[in-house]
């Protein structure tokens, strides 16, 4: 049986023949288990000649060519739609040059009546894999820092807030220097940053935080969404799926941040009232997208 490493070159090789690898293998049975073709389905939606609308669609379309089996290139095409709109609301007249565009999309989404804040019912099934990748991106922003590190810290300082995430560098930065301490620390972190995504009130220190469910918002906005997406394009992390680290984890965790994504892509549908969908419409899709979710990953989210 080939490695990882081996089975790489042996699909260059073969292409444009093609062989799934394991973890591929995996998802694919567990579709097949669960009697679903897809984790994910897109919200039904009315039919609109605007050219701002279907610039959207056409990103979202593009999303599902790459499913089930690559959701990270799914989620790649949404952030491409999003992050226009970031830009679009950014420069709105009347906007403060001191704020982000992610605040400024966050602050839309909280104040405009045409939302459905869909998303809030999905930070509670954040996987424990997604909140194990922000830990460690926390934890090396101050141990091991690159270029992008002091931006994202002032990206995350915006949304835990500067006192939780001291407290958190306090617990937790000297096990994350001890090299047989780091896969626990991690876990243990991302444990944390679970309990704290989903609303819970948490002790650290001598202190206890709970964040509220547009601070999650913020935080997930701002800081977990980017941060996966500039990884991938700056090339500093490898491709997940065909690895010999890959296992459905992997995909539990591609596949809430793309669902989760995606919701934020129909409130865009909603507030810029193109009259292709209604808020129930919204709501129901994402619950069914959340269900479908935990059908086929629910075993893997504390994983």
């Amino acid at each position: 049986m080939l490695n990882t490493r081996e089975s790489r070159t042996k699909f260059n090789n073969a292409w444009p023949a093609r062989f799934l690898f394991p973890t591929e293998e995996s998802l694919v049975q567990r579709l097949a288990k669960n009697n679903v073709e897809s984790v994910f389905l897109p919200v039904q939606i009315k039919h609109s000649d605007s050219h701002d609308f279907q610039t959207l669609l056409s990103h979202c379309i593009d999303s599902l060519d790459y499913l089930p089996l690559r959701p990270d290139f799914s989620f790649d095409q949404i952030w491409k739609a999003l992050d226009a709109e970031f830009f679009r609301l950014k420069a709105s007249p009347g906007t403060s040059s001191s704020q982000s565009r992610f605040s400024v999309f966050s602050a839309h989404i909280l104040a405009s009546s045409f939302t459905s804040n869909s998303h809030y019912t999905l930070a509670a099934h954040i996987p424990l894999q997604t909140c194990e990748f922000f830990a460690k991106r926390i934890l090396d922003s101050v141990a091991n820092p690159n270029e992008h590190s002091e931006a994202f810290t002032k990206r995350v300082e915006n949304t835990l807030g500067v006192g939780l995430l001291s407290d958190i560098h306090i617990k937790y930065d000297n096990e994350w220097l001890v090299p047989d301490k780091r896969a626990g620390t991690q876990r243990k972190l991302g444990g944390l940053l679970k309990l704290i995504i989903a609303g819970k009130q948490v002790a650290l220190g001598t202190n206890s935080y709970q964040l509220s469910a547009d601070q999650v918002d913020r935080l997930m906005i701002s800081t977990i969404l980017p941060q996966f997406r500039n990884e991938r394009f700056h090339g500093s992390v490898r491709p997940p799926f065909r690895s010999s680290k890959a296992t459905l984890k992997t995909y539990a965790h591609a596949y809430f941040l793309f669902i989760y994504a995606y919701s934020l892509m129909c409130e865009i549908f909603l507030y810029r009232e193109f009259g292709v969908v209604q808020s129930a419409d919204v709501l129901a899709t994402t619950n069914e997208n959340l269900n479908r979710f935990l059908q086929v990953f629910g075993d893997q989210v504390s994983a």
